[in-house]
């Protein structure tokens, strides 16, 4: 058996709606903008999170450094 490090990347997506009263549509938008990037909103997000498209990418690794193998200097060493 041999090691790997496995890049994830996932693609998102989340959509769902927020009532709240506001002036006008603008300061509306913007106290949801915040709420979202300040972590207001967190189990809405993940309650609708849906991914979209994914990729893994796999590299074989030294057992003894974790270095990807191209890279990895134990052998030399010794």
């Amino acid at each position: 058996m041999a090691w790997f490090n496995v890049k994830v990347v996932l693609e998102q997506y989340s959509t769902f709606d927020v009532e709240l009263e506001a002036d006008d549509a603008m300061e509306a938008e913007q106290v949801v903008q915040d709420g979202v990037w300040m972590d207001g909103f967190t189990k809405e997000i993940r309650h609708t999170l849906e991914i979209i498209d994914e990729n893994y990418d796999a590299v074989e690794v030294c057992a003894d450094c974790l270095i990807e193998l191209d890279y990895c200097e134990c052998k030399e060493d010794k």
